[in-house]
């Protein structure tokens, strides 16, 4: 019998593990590349960009699932597309909590969100490839291990 998992999760690491501090270092880089290509975000600092990039991070962790959960019937109608409404939304809102991190108006937040996005999918392609690569060696060592096993039962049941 074959047990399928479905995961939920959008990939989104614990603040307590290594990979969330990755992403937070990845999405700063991504805060400050977007901040210098358009116009409609002010950041004043390379600090600032790493506390935005924290507390988007620290958001996407903590309220995003909430969010999601929330909205899932629009999430649902829409093909997923509900979900830059989410994005923008925490934008703004860390353009609220963090002091030199401003963004005007839901439009500018909704485009930065979208940019922000494909900034960070290009710059996240290395540690993905990465933790791919991990786990199917280690599935692939599981595998040979089951199959040698089978192979031994198999020779000893045909001498027996």
């Amino acid at each position: 019998m074959k047990i399928y998992k479905i995961n939920l999760n959008d990939d989104s690491p614990s603040p307590m593990k290594g990979r969330f501090w990755i992403k937070v270092v990845i999405m700063s880089i991504s805060v400050l590349i977007a901040s210098y290509l358009f116009n409609f975000v002010q950041i004043s600092s390379f600090t600032t960009a790493i506390i935005s990039a924290l507390v988007i991070s620290l958001l996407n962790a903590f309220l995003k699932p909430i969010l999601k959960l929330l909205s899932a019937p629009l999430i649902l109608m829409s093909f997923g597309l509900f979900q830059l409404f989410i994005n923008a939304f925490i934008i703004l809102l860390t353009s609220y909590l963090v002091a030199d991190f401003k963004v005007e108006s839901f439009s500018d937040a909704f485009w930065f969100s979208i940019v922000i996005t494909i900034i960070n999918f290009l710059l996240e392609i290395p540690e993905k490839v990465q933790r791919i690569k991990k786990n199917f060696t280690s599935q692939n060592d599981n595998q040979i291990k089951e199959n040698e096993e089978a192979v031994e039962k198999v020779a000893t049941n045909m001498l027996e």
